[in-house]
């Protein structure tokens, strides 16, 4: 139910009770007990209606605030966003530097969905989580691995000390 309908449904149950206490007001003293008794009732479904009624309204606003709120971030991250060496990365304020990524170009372009790339256990294959695509980004994988490119500098220095030219 949409929230209008809802708040539409509440505020006529609430003048509905309005209309029934007000008719109890107004009576005069002759009602029988019974007809009281029946009214009341009256009184307290219609209530309970509203009440209801507000608590679907309620559910119904917040899951908007959250939708407007996911949509506010993707508006906010579309101009950080960009893509480089087969990835996403976030830029800072002044789009200047890096903050964060790499993501999935997969889960962004199809879900606006950051998801941190993993490197993968072959060199230099990165891999999502979520989606579980796999490719080759030497860039990303080396970002992601700072340790295994310092190690490879480290091995070239070596062999070129001994003059071994590296292969890789």
């Amino acid at each position: 139910m949409d929230p209008i309908s809802a708040i539409t449904t509440a505020l006529t149950s609430i003048k509905t009770a309005s209309e029934i206490a007000r008719l109890l007001i107004d009576a005069d003293v002759s009602l029988e007990k019974a007809e009281l008794k029946l009214k009341l009732a009256e009184i307290v479904d219609a209530l309970a209606s509203a009440k209801l009624q507000m608590a679907d309204t309620k559910q119904i606003v917040a899951d908007k605030d959250v939708t407007i709120a996911r949509l506010q971030e993707a508006l906010d991250l579309k101009g950080r966003m960009v893509l480089r060496d087969s990835a996403y990365w976030l830029l800072d304020e002044q789009q200047d530097k890096i903050v964060d990524g790499p993501f999935c170009t997969n889960c962004y372009e199809a879900d606006r969905i950051k998801r941190t790339l993993l490197p993968d256990k072959d060199e230099p294959q990165v891999k999502c989580p979520n989606c579980k695509i796999v490719f080759c980004s030497k860039p990303v994988f080396n970002y992601l691995r700072p340790d295994v490119e310092e190690s490879r500098k480290e091995l070239r220095q070596m062999l070129k000390s001994r003059r071994i030219e590296p292969s890789f």
